[in-house]
């Protein structure tokens, strides 16, 4: 596992003077103290974020000189020797945290997400963990709860990309010997000659990477930011730190400190002014923070690490923490979602500084007896195959755990009686004509214990959804803008519903699939995640969502063209609105987005087509299913008091509807909050949320005579 390429090279790397660059320590410190102020929601820190680009950084340029001075010294780069350092450094404290953190999930989060708190420590262990978080960044995971090991996505990136790195730059070394032995030179290749085809290579991976993440973080931030395709090019600016060391090494003295003194304040303007969602990252705005950590290694070149801003980054406190921030890193972000689950689901700034400070206890615990202890462990510090042995171990230690906690989430699960014959929305009246609370004689009323079980199955509720959104080609994600090609029922029928808006009017999709079986229309349906029937510039995980625009419009365009008898639309009531580029404020954003509504409704009911309103949903404000799933003897823990559920959620749609003729409105609140005081949890044995404000689908079947009687009354 090694390539020999070239003979030894005797000339002495450039680095700082004794071979250890003090202010890297220090530098390492400002990252992780930047991630911990931010996760601990800190005031003035929030671009904090950033911490992990100084990291990304740091490493490439910290592990591309190690080989650098390997091929200088030796005339090869050992991947033995190579993945067995990484082992001996990342491997020991990472597994104690996966598994420690398994454990606490047990103990302290609901058992709904003891499973993917397993799936996710083992894709952690295997270093896919960025990928497995980027999957579940779209609209249907939005609500759900913050992983305890989503922070290992970073490590994931950097051994991704070290997985290609060394193979890169042992390609250049074959090269390089294939095209001498061509040319007929037996002479050892020199030094600087390999720093320049290295130059290539990592230009070959920064360049294409950079571009790569402003294009992605444009159109999908929210994947943008885990994805190792959007990252290469940061840890690539490292690499190319140290290729050309050299080169770099001899600027001007004056020149270095002012560069290392404009890193460190771009740092700190970046990690107290970026905000997430306002600036879009990690596009162009991430060479902020990459570009300043870059200043800040260059200026400590040749010996400089202590002088100018190498100073106060070289103290002695700075260089501790700097020792033990790969095991802060780790330790404090299980410890912020524990203490966030245990203090009902907030975490105030005062309590998240409390944590961090906790987390020095098991940071300074694992550095002192894991960290250091194995790094420097004879049997393994002597055979890279013994490291790597010790390396695979630990690995199968991990994913035997998380395997373990997986199975315990399906025994939980199991333990949860499935209902065989839930009624639902049906056990409350049978005269569907009657929606009076009064009429329900208590029979929505919450209660703590549900007899012969819940269904769908507690760690089922998440799939448990409107049908169209399995069928390929009906609803549309963030990225999707033509019009879906949707039908259900009748599709021969004369007559054509058509069903439109964001994922609260999938809400209704099963319930009038149903109907529309039952009654022999054309059902079509129009949905798209996160984004309502309106024509306004709506906002998508606090950035610009120009695919709704277009969907809105094309979908618009395609009634127009169709001309269906009735249209039925329902959307959330709180969104994001933009307008000349920025977010509108509480107050203003509903005033633009009724006013979207009236012009788009009036457009329609002016071709002669029938509008009606479905009154948004109830809001839950917690995770329906994950309470369940902790309380199943005590399910009024996860009922909510109707005035917040319902009457304190905006519904601008309400006030739009009252200033266009022809429209009409329907409301289902009762039938979804059939109670005076809570909405419940379970209804007739079905659950009614698979979060926090999206129906199950099995609810929602269970209201479709109901539905029907509403729209009965409205229809001509």
């Amino acid at each position: 596992m090694s390539a020999v390429m070239t003979q030894p090279n005797t000339s002495r790397p450039v680095r700082a003077k004794g071979g250890h660059r003090t202010d890297i320590q220090g530098l390492r410190t400002v990252a992780v103290m930047l991630v911990l102020l931010y996760h601990a929601g800190v005031p003035f820190f929030s671009g904090g974020f950033i911490g992990v680009d100084v990291f990304f950084v740091i490493s490439g340029f910290l592990i591309t000189g190690l080989m650098l001075r390997e091929v200088s010294r030796t005339g090869r780069i050992d991947l033995a020797d190579f993945y067995a350092r990484r082992i001996r450094r990342i491997l020991p404290a990472a597994t104690l945290v996966i598994v420690v953190t398994l454990v606490l999930a047990m103990l302290i989060l609901p058992p709904l997400r003891w499973q993917d708190t397993a799936l996710e420590a083992a894709a952690a262990a295997a270093y896919v963990a960025n990928w497995v978080f980027a999957a579940g960044t779209g609209y249907q995971n939005a609500g759900a709860s913050v992983s305890p090991l989503q922070h290992f996505w970073t490590l994931s990136v950097e051994e991704q990309f070290y997985i290609v790195w060394p193979l890169l730059l042992i390609a250049v070394l074959v090269l390089m010997r294939r095209k001498a032995r061509a040319a007929g030179i037996s002479e050892p290749l020199s030094e600087s000659r390999f720093r320049r085809w290295a130059l290539g290579a990592a230009l070959l991976v920064a360049v294409p990477s950079l571009i790569w993440a402003v294009v992605a973080t444009a159109r999908t931030p929210e994947v943008a930011y885990f994805v190792t395709t959007t990252r290469l090019w940061e840890i690539a600016i490292g690499a190319l730190l140290a290729i050309l060391a050299p080169q770099l090494s001899r600027i001007p003295a004056r020149v270095a400190l002012v560069l290392g003194y404009a890193g460190a304040a771009a740092l700190v303007v970046a990690g107290t002014t970026f905000v997430v969602g306002e600036i879009p990252f990690p596009g162009p705005a991430a060479l902020v923070p990459t570009l300043a950590t870059a200043a800040i290694i260059i200026s400590g070149l040749e010996g400089r690490d202590t002088q100018g801003i190498g100073r106060p980054l070289s103290l002695r406190p700075m260089r501790f923490v700097g020792d033990l921030s790969y095991s802060l890193y780790l330790w404090h972000w299980p410890l912020i979602v524990f203490a966030t689950a245990l203090l009902g689901g907030t975490l105030t700034p005062v309590w998240g500084i409390v944590m961090c400070a906790l987390a020095f206890a098991p940071a300074y615990a694992s550095y002192r007896f894991v960290e250091v202890p194995f790094r420097d462990w004879g049997r393994v510090k002597r055979s890279s195959w013994a490291a790597i042995r010790s390396g695979f171990a630990m690995i199968m230690i991990t994913v035997v755990t998380a395997a373990t906690v997986f199975g315990f989430a399906r025994i939980t699960g199991a333990e949860q009686p499935v209902a065989e014959n839930a009624q639902g929305a049906r056990v409350l009246t049978d005269d569907v004509s009657d929606d009076d609370l009064s009429s329900f004689e208590g029979s929505g009323t919450p209660v703590d214990v549900v007899s012969d079980g819940i269904a769908p199955a507690v760690l089922e509720a998440n799939k448990d959804n409107a049908q169209h959104y399995g069928d390929g080609n009906c609803h549309r994600d963030y990225e999707g803008t033509e019009p879906a090609d949707c039908a259900f029922g009748d599709t021969d029928s004369s007559t054509e519903v058509v069903l439109v808006g964001d994922s609260h009017a999938a809400n209704w999709a099963p319930a009038l699939i149903e109907i529309a079986e039952e009654q022999g229309f054309k059902l079509t349906v129009h949905t798209k995640s996160g984004c309502a029937f309106a024509p306004a510039d709506q906002v998508k995980q606090g950035g610009s969502y120009p695919e709704c625009r277009e969907w809105v419009d094309a979908v618009y365009d395609e009634i127009e063209a169709t001309s269906p008898d009735v249209v039925i639309t329902s959307n959330e009531g709180s969104r994001g609105i933009m307008k000349g580029g920025e977010i509108l404020p509480e107050g203003e954003w509903e005033t633009v987005l009724e006013n979207a509504y009236e012009d788009i409704w009036d457009g329609l009911t002016q071709q002669g087509i029938d509008l009606v309103v479905i009154a948004d949903t109830p809001e839950m404000g917690h995770h329906v299913p994950e309470c369940v799933s902790e309380h199943p003897t005590k399910l009024t823990k996860c009922s909510t008091p109707r005035k917040e559920a319902l009457e304190e959620i905006p519904r601008p749609e309400l006030d739009a509807a009252e200033e266009v003729d022809g429209v009409e409105v329907i409301s289902m609140d009762n039938w979804v909050c059939p109670d005076a005081d809570n909405c419940p949890a379970v209804v007739g044995n079905t659950l009614v949320w698979r979060d926090s404000h999206h129906q199950t689908a099995s609810y929602s079947e269970s209201l479709a005579d109901p539905l029907a009687e509403k729209l009965g009354e409205v229809w001509q």
